[in-house]
């Protein structure tokens, strides 16, 4: 939208897409086709492109335009009064304007010795965007999984100063065959969707539908400032795999089950102590803790879980004496302690 009448036009020169400094809406082009100098002051109202509010005013100086064209900015137009009606105040000049969609509409007042009038008015319409959108993290793309994902992860857009009011939409939809990732998010029923997260996580429910073992899943995110859009990650796919059958050996068969429901102690006769574990965790490294009835460590070991069923053989040092309690603890990703207990008896 522009209007403008034909003693001032005012020229924006801020650009139309991207980051925008508050300071950046006074970089000015005015040209005075009145053939006199003349003197007068600047206004704008900034509104939200969508939804129409009024999100700030403010007015400049008194300054004198000559005829001719004028370049102009913050500096020579200070100092600027600022009225903050539906934004956060800021009395910094350096900070972004948070991400929306924007219109600003600049008038030039006109001083003819006790009168005034209105000069000129130009509108233009800019959005601001950030430098990188958020990102996914995990599950990650096209990825099979061997135990159901319990949280989703992605990276916030940057910069953050942008964002007032950031919060996250999300949504997961189940693929059908033949159908491309993007289609399905479009076309199918979402299988779980969740608006207002406020942190760059999501914790799947327990309480909710499991995810279908086979069956592939799109999910992608939202960030939103307030009600304005900001920007959307790729989108990703994911399943879950059938698990397998575990075959019952006398190696598998021999190992002692970690398992927080399981009490009591196991009683082993021989130099080794193999433990089956099951972590729901993505694939790390933890410290895996012996320790004795007083509670000292009897020995440490740096142990590569990975997501799933893990079968771990460790082997028992001089420190290990018959008749006696001992404790194997192994921390999960969330801080969570796992153990089970076992003594040693003669062979």
């Amino acid at each position: 939208m522009q209007m403008s009448y034909a003693q001032v036009h005012i020229q924006p020169t801020m650009p139309t897409v991207g980051l925008v400094q508050k300071n950046q809406l006074w970089n000015l082009v005015l040209v005075n086709g009145t053939g006199t100098a003349m003197n007068g002051r600047l206004d704008i109202v900034l509104r939200d492109r969508q939804d129409g509010r009024e999100l700030l005013t403010a007015t400049t100086r008194s300054f004198s335009l000559p005829k001719g064209s004028l370049s102009v900015n913050v500096n020579t137009l200070n100092p600027i009064q600022y009225n903050y009606i539906g934004m956060e105040p800021d009395r910094t000049l350096n900070n972004l304007l948070p991400a929306g969609a924007y219109v600003a509409c600049y008038s030039f007042t006109r001083f003819i010795g006790d009168k005034v009038e209105e000069a000129s008015e130009e509108c233009v319409s800019f959005d601001t965007e950030p430098l990188s959108p958020p990102m996914l993290l995990f599950p990650a793309d096209s990825s099979v999984l061997d135990a159901i994902p319990t949280q989703f992860t992605w990276t916030p857009p940057a910069p953050a100063t942008m964002f007032s009011r950031l919060h996250y939409e999300m949504i997961i939809t189940e693929i059908k065959p033949g159908q491309k990732a993007a289609e399905a998010l479009q076309d199918n029923m979402s299988f779980y969707n969740t608006e207002e997260l406020a942190n760059n996580f999501m914790t799947y429910p327990a309480s909710l539908p499991s995810f279908e073992k086979e069956k592939w899943y799109a999910w992608q995110v939202t960030a939103r400032n307030g009600k304005s859009y900001a920007a959307k990650t790729e989108t990703w796919v994911f399943k879950v795999k059938q698990p397998e059958q575990p075959v019952v050996t006398p190696e598998t068969s021999a190992y002692l089950l970690m398992q927080d429901d399981v009490t009591g102690a196991y009683t082993i006769s021989t130099d080794r102590v193999k433990i089956k574990y099951f972590s729901p965790d993505p694939e790390h490294e933890t410290d895996v803790v012996f320790t004795d009835e007083k509670g000292n460590t009897i020995k440490q070991v740096k142990q590569k879980i990975r997501q799933g069923d893990n079968y771990l053989d460790f082997g028992l040092n001089k420190n290990f004496r018959q008749g006696v309690l001992y404790k194997v603890i192994i921390t999960d990703q969330m801080n969570k302690s796992h153990a089970l207990t076992f003594s040693i008896t003669k062979k």
